[in-house]
């Protein structure tokens, strides 16, 4: 797998990193809700009645499924170096620009073992802010693919593209993880840049067939 070697300047990625921001945000709702099950919960005790115990209970384990998965998850994803270090390195191109932010999009083998054949997909992602790049359709923008799968899964069935420069301000991070990935990568999201629309609009990634790739991506 192809990663970046690089040092993390996280004063700036904990003010630029949308990624962060996501994750407190599900952080906040997951203890809302946390908290609202909780309460329901001590209300039904109080009844005492066997049903109401026993709905009390489901609650409570409801409760704490909810803190591990909005609190404590994320909360392991908000390591930055580790963000970094263990995803991989992928292209992504700017594919539109709004008044308020941007459309890039990613090119990610969603095959899990790399022994197998790789599945090439078109993966989106919106964003505000892209600190190092110039917010233009086109724009060549590193990243690393975030991904997430149930363990019986042979593909990624969840991918977040996070730009390098949300975590690097030297210029030379940037140019250096532009280098690092291939000319055949880059040369095949460019040729699908104008299908960003159709890759938000599609229900799951927007994969690529054989005949869409060059020989040393099939």
């Amino acid at each position: 797998m192809r990663t970046l070697d690089f040092l993390v300047d996280i004063p700036h990625a904990r003010r630029v990193n949308e990624q962060l921001a996501e994750l407190r945000r599900l952080q906040v709702s997951a203890g809302i809700f946390a908290v609202a099950m909780v309460g329901g919960a001590i209300g039904l005790f109080i009844v005492g009645q066997t049903w109401a115990i026993i709905t009390a209970i489901v609650l409570i384990v409801a409760a704490l499924a909810c803190a591990y998965a909005g609190i404590v998850a994320p909360q392991r994803a908000t390591d930055l170096k580790k963000m970094y270090s263990e995803h991989e390195l992928v292209p992504a191109v700017v594919t539109a620009v709004r008044p308020r932010g941007f459309t890039m999009m990613a090119l990610v083998n969603l095959t899990r073992d790399r022994s197998q054949e790789p599945r090439w997909a078109l993966v989106p992602r919106r964003a505000q802010n892209l600190p190092g790049h110039r917010v233009k359709v086109g724009e060549r923008v590193p990243c690393v693919a975030v991904t997430d799968a149930s363990k019986m899964s042979q593909y990624w069935q969840r991918v977040q593209p996070v730009p390098i420069a949300w975590a690097a301000r030297d210029e030379e991070v940037l140019k250096r993880a532009q280098r690092a990935i291939s000319q055949s990568e880059w040369i095949v999201l460019e040729k699908n840049v104008k299908r960003g629309e159709e890759a938000e609009k599609s229900r799951g990634y927007l994969t690529l067939s054989a005949s869409e790739l060059p020989a040393d991506l099939r």
